[in-house]
């Protein structure tokens, strides 16, 4: 899919350090181990936290989308994240994509995608209506795969141990997504820190 010269394609995440990145490296190598190549895997370097997807927005609709962006994120203070489950969306049968689940100050990062959610509303972008259920992509089975193979894929995924991994998300992040033939790659288009409360003396 190419997008128009004068459109981009986006969405607004939260990123993770690298050590979540090798974390998540570490489990694609695991579980590419006992599913093969019946599985697209991400690129660990693009792992991220979606909190919105935007699609093709014109170009032209940049500077609102990213003030809407700014004024979302104010009063959000950072917030700790961590790995929780391993799990698949589409049933064992219509297995469509793998994840690690999200766990931490999830309430905080419901927040701050509502707020996301409204500020974007008001430029045109319509709200997200599906529950937010957190989570760090790691493949999507590929379409040609039988249903008896993806409930054997789905098997293994349930066999698959979680690694300890945590952190701190700082920052929201307007993200570019470029479709190629290697994948989905990305590119950071602008940041914006989340609030640190000042500490005041007594």
């Amino acid at each position: 899919m190419n997008t128009a010269p004068d459109h981009v394609r986006l969405f607004v995440a939260c990123e993770v350090p690298e050590d979540v990145k090798d974390s998540i490296a570490g489990l694609i190598d695991d579980l590419k181990s006992r599913s093969g190549n019946t599985v697209r895997w991400i690129r660990p370097e693009g792992v991220h936290v979606t909190l919105k997807f935007l699609g093709e927005v014109p170009v032209k609709q940049l500077p609102a989308v990213k003030l809407a962006i700014q004024e979302a994120v104010v009063g959000h203070q950072p917030f700790e994240l961590e790995f929780s489950n391993i799990g698949t969306f589409g049933g064992r049968e219509g297995l469509r994509l793998m994840w690690v689940g999200v766990a931490g100050d999830v309430l905080r990062l419901e927040a701050l995608v509502r707020a996301v959610n409204a500020a974007l509303a008001v430029v045109g972008f319509e709200p997200e209506r599906r529950p937010f259920r957190p989570h760090l992509t790691l493949g999507r089975v590929r379409d040609e795969v039988g249903t008896r193979q993806r409930a054997e894929i789905e098997v293994q995924v349930g066999k698959t141990e979680v690694p300890t991994s945590s952190w701190r998300t700082t920052h929201v992040s307007l993200m570019r997504s470029r479709l190629t033939a290697q994948g989905a790659a990305y590119e950071v288009l602008a940041t914006f820190p989340l609030r640190v409360t000042q500490q005041v003396a007594t």
